[in-house]
C-alpha cells in the first residue's frame, strides 16, 4: 500500500529493533484466568501501546498482520485471548470455553464482560514498564470490537479502532445507545471500520455516524472482522500512527498529557490518506 510508505517513510521504519513480549495474567472479577501477550518495540524511551481484542472463535494470533505493522511504527501491542478463547479457558480453576454456538457461548462465558475485562488489562498495562500509559489504544474485531468501543471511556484510550463491531444480542437490552454514549464519553479519536454487506456490523456503524471524532471506513463486499483485517492492516496502522505517534511529522510529545486530535466526520479511505500525504508534501 503506497500510502504507508508515503506517511512513515521506510527509513524512519528501519529505526526499530527486534520487539522484546512479556505474558500479561490478570485475574477478571468473575473469576477468569486471562492471558495475554505484550510486544514492545525497541525504542528509546516509553512506547505507546494498542490493546487488541479479538472476534469470536479466534485469538490473540489473529491480529499478526496488525501487530507486525504497529511493531514497525514504534507501537507496541497487547494481544488478549478474551475469556473462553485460546489460554484464557479457566474460570475459578475450571475450563470454561465457547463453543461453536455464538449465543450460547456469550451467555455461559459472559461476552457482557469483555468490557470490564479490556479495562483490566489496561490497569495491567499502565504498570508495565517500558510503556507510555498516556498513549493507549483500543482496536477490537466483531464482538471485540463492540466491547473497545463500549469500553473506551473508561480505559481512557487515546484513538479505538472498531472493526466490523457485532455481537449485540451479547448484551443487555439497549446496548447501541450505550454503545453510542460510551463514544461520546470517550471524546477521542474512533475509526470504524466494516463491508457494506456486512449488516450487523453497518447497522452499529450506523448509529456512530456523525458523531464527533468518529470516522467510518465503508467498503464493497461482505468479508468481516479478521477477513476484512488482510487488506487493511496498512490502513489501520497508519491510523494508529496519526493518533498515538508523531513520527510522521517528525515530532515527539512533550511531557505534559497530549490532546488527541480529531479526525474530520465522515469517510476515510486510501485516497483519503493519500490526499493528506500530498498536502503534508515530501518529508
Amino acid at each position: 500500500m503506497r500510502t504507508l510508505r508515503l506517511l512513515a517513510p521506510l527509513a524512519s521504519l528501519a529505526l526499530f529493533a527486534a520487539p522484546a513480549s512479556t505474558e500479561m495474567a490478570v485475574t477478571s472479577a468473575d473469576g477468569y484466568a486471562l492471558k495475554g501477550t505484550l510486544t514492545l518495540p525497541a525504542t528509546k524511551g516509553k512506547a505507546p501501546v494498542v490493546i487488541l481484542a479479538h472476534q469470536f472463535g479466534a485469538n490473540r494470533a489473529g491480529w499478526a498482520p496488525l501487530t507486525e505493522r504497529l511493531a514497525a511504527r514504534g507501537i507496541g501491542t497487547l494481544a488478549l485471548d478474551l475469556r473462553g478463547h485460546g489460554n484464557s479457558t479457566l474460570k475459578n480453576g475450571v475450563e470454561v470455553g465457547v463453543t461453536s454456538d455464538f449465543m450460547a457461548s456469550a451467555k455461559t462465558v459472559g461476552f457482557d464482560q469483555i468490557p470490564a475485562d479490556l479495562t483490566l488489562a489496561a490497569a495491567w498495562l499502565r504498570k508495565q514498564p517500558g510503556v507510555d500509559s498516556r498513549r493507549i489504544g483500543l482496536a477490537g474485531a466483531s464482538v471485540g470490537a463492540l466491547s473497545v468501543l463500549l469500553a473506551g471511556p473508561e480505559v481512557k484510550a487515546l484513538a479505538i479502532l472498531s472493526l466490523s463491531p457485532a455481537g449485540n444480542g451479547a448484551f443487555p437490552a439497549g446496548v447501541q445507545e450505550r454503545m453510542k454514549a460510551a463514544v461520546l464519553r470517550s471524546r477521542t479519536s474512533t475509526l470504524v471500520l466494516s463491508s457494506l454487506g456486512d449488516k450487523d456490523a453497518i447497522d452499529n456503524a450506523a448509529v456512530l455516524k456523525n458523531l464527533p471524532g468518529v470516522t467510518l471506513n465503508l467498503a464493497p463486499g461482505d468479508a468481516h472482522g479478521f477477513a476484512y483485517l488482510k487488506d487493511r492492516s496498512d490502513l489501520m496502522a497508519v491510523f494508529f500512527g496519526e493518533y498515538l505517534t508523531h513520527h510522521h511529522l517528525g515530532k515527539t510529545y512533550a511531557n505534559s498529557t497530549p490532546k488527541p486530535a480529531k479526525p474530520a466526520t465522515g469517510v476515510i479511505d486510501d485516497k483519503t490518506l493519500a490526499e493528506r500525504a500530498k498536502a503534508e508534501g515530501p518529508k
